[in-house]
């Protein structure tokens, strides 16, 4: 046999075991992790975190949209409003000094935003400039044993190895594949090499670079009564102030104005159109209301074309068009109501006498994309219509309008136990704004 020959030969044997090594590892990753993979959000069990990993909403290659970042969005998204976690960490870099580089945690955390996330929910991690320090992060900083991972399906199949390699009880969540098959095969053929280098960082004994060190388990902290979430809209930002009901209680309170020195109070606004005259109590508000269980006629307003109720029994409700039933049934409830403008009933926006156009600082008491109660304000001056869009563009299942303009928009609150004194959204009240919902502590 020529030399040549038994060069060729050599060389072809080290070709052949390494395509052969690569199919192997390639193939035990996506062993390891059969199980362990969900593609629909009704069977995924719960887990408290969710951990979405890292890619820039502008490919790195062509500089275009990235779709890969979008679907992982929108899966984090699903995850969370079908609460089947109850925080997401964003983990990727801060590549804002390369070509086409973006903040990869903020860009996630913007876009979950304007999806309907929580901010106070987002947990921004710099550390995940490899998937191994994503993983390793969330035993070692951030306390977690049991996660859900979010990315497309080949890169949870190796997170979901390197997660069982450091002891941590994941699960997946497959995040929707785009379609262009040359991108498909290009992250698909990195893929393979990326699995082979994860069996060679395992016999190495690579330890992650964690530059963050300090534990902590943020799933512990005191959980909010109330709380606030700015979120960016094509169509405006918005300010939303979300209560948590189950240690609360509403009522509508007449003839006051609420006192921010009064702790046991959490959220005090305006809800009814009112009058000029203070003194005429009740029937200085518009339409007919409900405080404390008692039902009261106030004066007719044609712009009442809903109402709010909320009591122990029902919890809250919005009506439309036909609704004095539900005051009765309020007051009978020992609960409270308000008849308003109905912007959203079902999802759908409904007609409005306020014109379109109107320009202003707006808030509605909403009915939000997980059922729950939110008190949301555009930030700033808008359009009525695109303070509209704008809650529907978060998913507002409800909006009634609550009393707005100098002096009716005062609104204070607490996020927590702590907060003495209050914040404002609007410090200033009129000394005739006589009517004011309340959320206090049980």
């Amino acid at each position: 046999m020529t030399r040549r020959r038994k060069i060729s030969i050599w060389l072809f044997s080290i070709i052949l075991i390494s395509i052969l090594g690569m199919i192997i590892c390639d193939q035990y990753v996506a062993y390891n992790a059969s199980g362990r993979l969900y593609e629909n959000v009704d069977s995924i069990p719960h887990r408290k975190v969710g951990i979405i990993l890292g890619t820039s909403p502008i490919s790195t290659w062509n500089g275009r949209r990235n779709y890969y970042f979008d679907h992982r969005i929108k899966a984090g998204a699903e995850l969370y409003k079908a609460r089947k976690v109850d925080w997401l960490v964003v983990s990727g870099g801060d590549y804002r000094n390369t070509e086409n580089g973006y903040d990869e945690p903020v860009a996630m955390r913007d876009s979950l935003i304007k999806q309907g996330v929580d901010s106070a929910r987002i947990v921004l991690d710099y550390d995940g400039i490899r998937t191994l320090n994503s993983i390793a992060k969330m035993r070692d900083v951030y306390c977690q044993d049991s996660i859900v991972i979010i990315s497309q399906k080949y890169h949870n199949e190796r997170a979901l190895y390197q997660a069982r390699h450091l002891g941590i009880d994941a699960i997946g969540f497959n995040a929707k594949t785009p379609g262009r098959r040359t991108s498909w095969w290009r992250n698909r053929g990195r893929e393979v090499f990326a699995r082979v280098k994860l069996f060679i960082d395992v016999a190495r004994g690579l330890h992650p670079d964690i530059k963050e060190s300090i534990v902590r388990d943020f799933t512990k902290v005191d959980a909010d009564i109330l709380s606030v979430s700015h979120i960016k809209t094509e169509h405006g930002d918005l300010i939303c102030l979300k209560p948590d009901m189950s240690g609360l209680k509403m009522d509508m309170v007449c003839g006051e104005i609420p006192s921010p020195d009064d702790d046991s109070i959490v959220l005090a606004f305006a809800g009814a159109f009112t009058g000029t005259e203070f003194d005429k109590g009740h029937s200085n508000v518009a339409g007919d209301h409900v405080t404390d269980g008692v039902r009261f006629r106030g004066y007719s307003c044609k712009r009442n074309t809903g109402v709010f109720t909320w009591s122990a029994e029902s919890g809250p409700s919005f009506f439309y068009k036909d609704y004095s039933f539900a005051l009765d049934r309020a007051a009978k409830e020992g609960g409270m109501g308000f008849a308003q403008e109905m912007m959203i009933h079902d999802g759908a926006k409904v007609p409005t006498t306020r014109p379109l156009g109107n320009q202003n600082v707006f808030r509605a008491l909403c009915l939000d994309s997980d059922n729950r109660l939110a008190l949301y304000e555009s930030q700033g001056i808008v359009s009525f219509g695109n303070f509209i869009d704008a809650l529907l563009s978060q998913g507002v299942k409800e909006a009634l309008y609550t009393d707005m303009g100098q002096g009716w928009n005062y609104c204070f609150y607490r996020a927590n136990n702590g907060d003495v004194p209050p914040k404002y959204l609007h410090s200033q009240s009129l000394p005739y704004a006589s009517n004011f919902v309340t959320l206090k502590i049980k």
